[in-house]
C-alpha cells in the first residue's frame, strides 16, 4: 500500500472534510494549531493501525506542503 493511491473519498466528502478540519485548525488559534494537528495525526495513526502506512503518509503529506 503506498501513500498515493487514489483516494476512496467523493470529491464532495474532501471538500466538507477539509472545510471541518479548516475551521477546527481556526478555532486552535495560531497558538494551538500545531498541537491540535499533532493530536489528530496521532488520533488518525492510531485509527490506521499501520506505522509504515501513516509514516508514508507523514511523508506524502510533507511532500505536498505548497500544494
Amino acid at each position: 500500500m503506498t501513500a498515493s493511491r487514489p483516494s476512496e473519498l467523493e470529491d464532495g466528502v474532501i471538500e466538507t472534510l477539509f472545510d471541518h478540519l479548516s475551521q477546527a485548525v481556526d478555532r486552535a488559534g495560531p497558538e494551538g494549531e500545531t498541537l491540535f494537528l499533532a493530536r489528530l495525526a496521532l488520533l488518525m495513526a492510531e485509527q490506521i493501525g499501520d506505522p509504515v502506512r501513516v509514516s508514508a503518509l507523514i511523508a506524502a503529506a510533507e511532500a505536498r506542503i505548497d500544494d
